[in-house]
């Protein structure tokens, strides 16, 4: 589906110097990211000597790109297929949209057809986690919204509304699971207090490899040339 899809010899990150990207902000502490495209992005008020403030953290931005390095070789050899349910699929073009679940196939007629239908996909996947994992944890639950989040998997509203990223379907069931629990908990504790980690740990105990899987499959998908195509769709 993508134009240009990157080709099987391509780097997972770029190779030698990280490319940095530099944002001034008034008032503001320095801060160093480093995105899982490579890209190092530095948060810092005008001013900054930012040579100097990235090497006094050199050590820890190369540690962090080979951990994002490492996860990025799990789709070595997977370029141009897409991630759905933890397993990557191979995409052809067909009479509709469909999950060919046995022959690792996913059918779309259009890039808009197969984000439409992978929307429904969703809803139909998460609505019964939610209700029933909201009657198992004795919270209410105010309805489901797609949205397209840029920097986060679902949020969840004080009334019990939860609204999810379309990149969720790229999860296990697992971690699926989780993600419902993790967004319903909110509504016992609203901050990741340490109240809130065990009332999360009394409702899903492996929370914490949980976590983990998440940021892998983050970083996966910022990866994922086909989930890309897929977000700058015009939304409906």
């Amino acid at each position: 589906m993508p134009s240009s899809p990157p080709s099987r010899g391509e780097p997972p990150l770029p190779a030698g110097d990280p490319p940095v990207e530099v944002r001034e902000r008034a008032g503001s502490r320095s801060t160093i990211q480093v995105l899982p495209s490579g890209v190092v992005r530095v948060t810092a008020p005008p001013g900054t000597h930012i040579p100097s403030l990235l090497d006094r953290h050199a050590a820890w931005i190369e540690r962090k790109r080979g951990e994002y390095l490492a996860i990025a070789r799990d789709r070595a050899g997977q370029e141009g297929r897409v991630l759905l349910g933890g397993r990557f699929y191979r995409l052809e073009t067909g009479p509709a949209c469909a999950v060919r679940e046995e022959e690792g196939v996913v059918t779309y007629t259009t890039p808009k057809e197969l984000k439409a239908f992978l929307k429904e996909r969703l809803t139909a996947t998460l609505l019964p986690r939610l209700e029933r994992e909201a009657e198992r944890m004795r919270v209410p639950f105010g309805g489901l919204t797609l949205r397209e989040q840029r920097s986060r998997w679902a949020s969840c509203s004080p009334s019990g509304g939860i609204s999810v990223n379309l990149r969720v379907l790229a999860l296990p069931g697992a971690i699926l699971d989780y993600l419902v629990v993790h967004e319903l908990a909110h509504l016992l504790e609203p901050n990741h207090s340490r109240r809130y980690w065990k009332r999360v740990g009394e409702f899903y105990p492996d929370y914490r490899f949980a976590e983990e899987e998440l940021k892998r499959y983050w970083v996966l998908l910022e990866q994922d040339s086909i989930w890309k195509v897929l977000r700058k769709l015009p939304r409906d």
